[in-house]
C-alpha cells in the first residue's frame, strides 16, 4: 500500500505513540482488504468504550494517556447508561461510575461526548464526497446514501481514523463500489418511521450486502424516514447504502442509477411484506414492561411529534414510557419547552443509552466485578424493527413491534395496540 510522508511520519513514531499505533492498526485493515493508498478524513463517528466491559473503558483511558487527539471532528457513540440522569433507568451506580471514566477519556482525547447512534442532529453532518469512519451501521448507511459521504462500517478502526484523519482507500470509498445492484419498487404505502424500519427489515436480508435502489415512493421521505429505511436495511443485512434518485446524490433518476444496465434482482415490496415484518417481529402475547421510542436516538422533531401526541395526557400507571435521544437534542427539547410535556405526562426522556445498550441485556458477558443482574422482562413494546430484533436477542424478552402513535396509546391505555 501506498503512503505518504505524513503517514509515514506516524508509523515512524514521529507524531507520538497514539498515532503510531493507531495508524498500524489502519494499515493492517488497509492491506487486508487490497486497498492502494490513503485517503483523508472529514469526520469519524467512534466507539464510546462501554462500561459493561472493563477492559473496553481501559482501552479508552490508555489511548489518552499515550496523548491521543482527535484529528478531525469526532462524534461518540451510544454508551451503555445514561450519565446524566441515570437513575430513572435503575442503572447500577458503578456501571454509571466506569461509563464516567470513559467520557473524562473523551474528553481529553477531544471527541464530542455525544453518545448517540444518531450524531447529525447534533450537528455532525458530512458533506457530498466527504471520506468518513463510522462504528454505527445506521450511520454509515445514512451518510452515504443521503448526505453522499463515503463510509465503510468500521467497528474500532473508526477510533483509529479520527486520530490520524486517514483511512485506507477500499470499499465505498471507490465509486466503482457505489454503485445499485437491485432494484426495489415500493408498492406499499409506508405511513411512519416504524414501517420504514420494516421495509428496510424486508430488504436488507434479501439484498445482503448490496445497494439496494428504491422507486415507487409517492413522495419523498422525509429525514427520519430515511434513517429509519437504512437502520432497517443494516440490521437484517449488512448494507451500508441504498440509492434513492433525488436523494442521494448525484442521482436524480433511475436510469442514472444503472447507466443502461439491468439491476441483477427486481424487487417488489408490499404492504403484506411490511405486515409479515411487523408479525416475525411481535412474539408476546401482550404482555409488556416498557414501551420504547426511538432506535435510532430521537429527533428534535420525533420529540416534537411526541409532544403533540402525549399532550393533555397521562402514561398508565402499569406502563413505563422511555424515549431514548442524545443529550444535546434533549437539552433543545428542554429549551424549546417539550420535555416539560414529555415529563409531565410520565415519559422517561433518557439520553446517551437505550434499552439494548444499558444493563438490561443479558446476552453479554459483562465484567464479573460489576456484579450485574440484569431485570428479568417480559415484553417490550417498540417503534422500530431494529429494536425489535435487537431487544428479543440481547435481552431476551417477548418484543411487540407497532407504530409510533400506537406505541404511545399503548402507553397511555395500558394495553398493546398492535400495528396491524
Amino acid at each position: 500500500m501506498q503512503l505518504s510522508d505524513k503517514d509515514r511520519a506516524m508509523l515512524s513514531g514521529e507524531q507520538g505513540d497514539a498515532k503510531r499505533i493507531a495508524l498500524e492498526g489502519l494499515v493492517q485493515l488497509g492491506e487486508a482488504f487490497g486497498a492502494e493508498d490513503m485517503v483523508d478524513i472529514g469526520y469519524a463517528h467512534i466507539h464510546a468504550g462501554m462500561a459493561l466491559y472493563l477492559h473496553d473503558v481501559q482501552l479508552m483511558e490508555e489511548l489518552a494517556s499515550k496523548g491521543a487527539k482527535m484529528a478531525v471532528p469526532a462524534s461518540s457513540n451510544i454508551a451503555n447508561t445514561d450519565m446524566l440522569n441515570w437513575r430513572q433507568t435503575g442503572a447500577p451506580e458503578n456501571l454509571v461510575q466506569l461509563q464516567r471514566r470513559a467520557e473524562s477519556a473523551h474528553k481529553r482525547m477531544g471527541s464530542s461526548c455525544s453518545f448517540t447512534c444518531t450524531p447529525y442532529w447534533c450537528g455532525y453532518w458530512p458533506t457530498w464526497n466527504m471520506h468518513m469512519a463510522s462504528i454505527e451501521s445506521g450511520v454509515t448507511v445514512l451518510c452515504n446514501s443521503v448526505f453522499g459521504a463515503r463510509s465503510n462500517r468500521d467497528g474500532f478502526f473508526a477510533v483509529y481514523a479520527a486520530m490520524t484523519g486517514r483511512y485506507p482507500r477500499f470499499g465505498l470509498h471507490l465509486d466503482r463500489n457505489r454503485r445499485g445492484t437491485h432494484r426495489v419498487t415500493v408498492e406499499a404505502c409506508p405511513e411512519d418511521t416504524t414501517d420504514f424500519t420494516s421495509l428496510g427489515y424486508h430488504i436488507g436480508r434479501i439484498v445482503q450486502d448490496g445497494i439496494p435502489v428504491f422507486e415507487g415512493f409517492d413522495r419523498l421521505p422525509d429525514l427520519d424516514m430515511l434513517d429509519g429505511l437504512g437502520v432497517g436495511l443494516a440490521t437484517s443485512g449488512g448494507v451500508a447504502m441504498f440509492i434513492l434518485p433525488g436523494v442521494t446524490p448525484p442521482v436524480a433518476s433511475l436510469a442514472q442509477v444503472f447507466d443502461g444496465r439491468r439491476a441483477s434482482v427486481h424487487i417488489s415490496v408490499g404492504d403484506t411484506e411490511i405486515a409479515a415484518v411487523y408479525d416475525e417481529l411481535t412474539t408476546g402475547a401482550g404482555d409488556f414492561d416498557i414501551v420504547h421510542l426511538d432506535c435510532p436516538h430521537a429527533s428534535l422533531e420525533e420529540m416534537k411529534s411526541y409532544a403533540e401526541l402525549l399532550g393533555g395526557k397521562r402514561v398508565n400507571d402499569g406502563a413505563e414510557l422511555w424515549i431514548t435521544t442524545s443529550r444535546w437534542v434533549r437539552h433543545m427539547a428542554q429549551e424549546a419547552g417539550i420535555l416539560t410535556v414529555l415529563e409531565q405526562a410520565g415519559a422517561k426522556v433518557i439520553s446517551d443509552t437505550c434499552p439494548i445498550s444499558c444493563h438490561f441485556a443479558r446476552t453479554t458477558s459483562p465484567d464479573p466485578q460489576l456484579g450485574l443482574r440484569p431485570p428479568r422482562l417480559s415484553g417490550m413494546v417498540v417503534d422500530s424493527a431494529k429494536q425489535a430484533k435487537y431487544v428479543r436477542d440481547m435481552i431476551g424478552c417477548d418484543t411487540l413491534l407497532t407504530g409510533t402513535a400506537r406505541a404511545i396509546e399503548t402507553a397511555v391505555t395500558g394495553r398493546f395496540i398492535p400495528r396491524y
